[in-house]
């Protein structure tokens, strides 16, 4: 014999409730009698000190306590062991990565087809069976479910085999199961007791496997490369759009597991993407369509004029997507132009004429006057323009310069009243200053520190909201935001926003295309980025024959999991003929 859960154990404390019902002492009513025989019934009961009466043994009592040790125990699943191999747990594997997007069978794809499968494994069982529904989409992620009405398609690439690990030490800690997998890739169970169902098919398919661009002066180079993955020869069109206007089209003719690359050449290109696609509609229509983002501004360049500052060094070397240059000399400084000047201590001779600037213990120069202040001073934010993780900055000065505030700046630091510190905005270029040595301060010693010069140089950079615009699918996405941003939110396509965490990763992926990030400044302006999610092509698109693993017929060798007699349907009937007896005794008094 066997039981199914124990969680039902619980309710045994309603027992010692209804034994109180009976041992509380009932209120009687004065009515007159027309005899004296109860007279003696009546002297016990008013004699009575204490609200509970001695337990007496009663016939409705015991009749409830076994109706409620029945329920328990058919809620706890007891059943007869025979009639063969039993099986207390299935665990249902279902591999949701890129290409399970396939069509498999008409309009239904092989995720579709793997869900029907696993649904019609788990009606062929007993209901007192317990599954465990697990869901795997790419790489090592896995999920697990309430149903299978929850899996849903995703996007990402990976072997399915790296969830083993966790099957196995699932089935470790249950009595006796079985695992059923359903995937598109080949699977070695090894000693896992189970069986697998493979849902990969052949057919025709060409893909996109990338789609980039490079800006050179006022043209922009686009390279595009299609591969047939398929098991025959492709033919079709791809189109080049920006955003939906259409650019440029090309014929196709790929043999089988040929690629071809294509380039173009765009000018005075302006546009927030490029979309390729192509027109033959094939097994995977996902991998037809490919997107690139072009507002790409990363990979900027900053140049650090210092004489050795090893502070500033490695605070700027933490901000992503920045090539540091660096000079001990502001003699030394080419003409290539960088996206950020650094001047620590020094002064160029000529100001550049592009990029944008930040001062460190300046000079008065064309964009604001200093006054030396050679006293002790403590520094601290200024409320409202800065982060949370810098507005209680607070810092000691042994000297420092007061900035006469331009009139395009913000003020952010400040000692007693002087302005210390300031960014803003004037003829298209970010300026900031901070008017003191670091070395003749602690501030270098303060957590805050780097967080400071990596959020100064992200707001004068202007690196964006995004650390990179254009993702496949399985790629880590993070959703960085600006240093002062708020009510971070994501849209995904044909869906509403929902808000997300600055630095948090973006894992909600529902459908590959364009998504749109929006968040607010200080100032309530709204800045929005756009990102791209495409099918991950090299790792996801093959359909040639020899990607089939071995298939099995579910319908002619799936074999019903059998649990033996289930106990539930006798004792919940033994609980219903004990309340229709109860009702008996109360309908005759006793």
């Amino acid at each position: 014999m066997g039981i199914g859960s124990l969680w039902p154990l619980a309710l045994l404390i309603t027992i010692p409730l209804v034994i109180l019902l009976y041992i509380l002492k009932r209120k009687y009513r004065e009515i007159e009698v027309s005899s004296s025989l109860l007279w003696k019934e009546a002297y016990k009961n008013t004699q009575a000190n204490t609200p509970w009466e001695k337990l007496r043994v009663n016939i409705m009592m015991i009749l409830q306590i076994i109706v409620i040790l029945l329920i328990i125990f058919a809620l706890m699943s007891p059943f007869f062991k025979f009639g063969g191999k039993t099986y207390k747990n299935l665990i249902i594997v279902i591999d949701t990565t890129a290409s399970m997007s396939t069509l498999y069978d008409k309009d239904k794809t092989r995720l579709e087809a793997g869900k029907e499968i696993a649904k019609d494994y788990i009606k062929s069982i007993k209901e007192s069976t317990n599954s465990y529904i697990i869901a795997f989409n790419g790489k090592t992620n896995i999920e697990t479910k309430n149903s299978i009405e929850d899996i849903t398609q995703t996007y990402g690439s990976g072997d399915i085999s790296n969830a083993l690990s966790y099957v196995r030490s699932l089935g470790e800690g249950l009595e006796e199961y079985e695992v059923l997998i359903v995937s598109d890739k080949k699977i070695e169970l090894g000693n896992i007791n189970g069986k697998v169902i493979s849902l990969a098919n052949s057919g025709e398919n060409a893909t996109i496997t990338n789609l980039s661009h490079k800006f050179s002066e006022n043209k922009m180079k686009v390279i595009t490369t299609v591969k047939n993955t398929g098991n025959t020869d492709y033919a079709g069109d791809l189109s080049l759009y920006n955003g939906e206007e259409l650019l440029k089209v090309e014929s196709l003719d790929l043999p089988k597991g040929v690629s071809k690359t294509l380039n173009f050449e765009l000018e005075d290109f302006k546009g927030d993407y490029l979309k390729g696609e192509l027109s033959n509609k094939d097994l995977i229509k996902d991998d037809n369509i490919y997107y690139d983002v072009t507002r790409n501004n990363k990979g900027k360049k900053v140049l650090l004029v210092t004489e050795k500052n090893v502070f500033l060094e490695k605070s700027f070397n933490n901000i992503e997507n920045v090539e540091l240059y660096k000079t001990n000399d502001v003699s030394n400084m080419t003409e290539d132009a960088y996206d950020l000047y650094v001047f620590d201590g020094v002064m160029p001779k000529v100001m550049p004429k592009n990029g944008s600037l930040l001062f460190i213990n300046p000079d008065s120069n064309e964009f604001f006057k200093v006054e030396n202040k050679e006293e002790l001073g403590q520094a601290t934010g200024v409320e409202g323009q800065l982060s949370k993780y810098t507005k209680d900055i607070n810092f000691t000065l042994s000297n420092y310069k007061s900035i006469e505030l331009p009139y395009f700046g913000k003020a952010f630091l400040k000692v007693d009243g002087n302005t210390i510190g300031f960014l803003g905005e004037v003829n298209g270029r970010s300026i900031g200053a901070l008017g003191f040595d670091i070395h003749n301060s602690d501030f270098a010693l303060k957590k805050e520190f780097p967080i400071l010069i990596y959020e100064l140089g992200d707001k004068l950079i202007k690196s964006g909201i995004l650390y990179k615009n254009n993702y496949k699918g399985g790629d880590e996405i993070l959703i960085k935001g600006t240093p002062n941003g708020k009510n971070l939110r994501v849209k995904a396509p044909n869906k509403n926003y929902t808000g997300v965490t600055h630095g948090s990763k973006y894992e909600s992926i529902s459908e590959l295309g364009l998504y749109k990030v929006e968040e607010e400044s200080n100032e309530s302006e709204k800045s929005e980025e756009i990102f791209s999610i495409n099918f991950p092509a090299d790792e996801e698109s093959n359909l040639g024959e020899e990607s089939i693993g071995e298939e099995n017929n579910l319908k002619s060798e799936m074999k019903i999991l059998k649990k033996g007699l289930s106990l539930v349907p006798l004792l919940l009937m033994l609980a219903l003929i004990g309340l229709l007896t109860e009702w008996i005794l109360y309908l005759k008094g006793n």
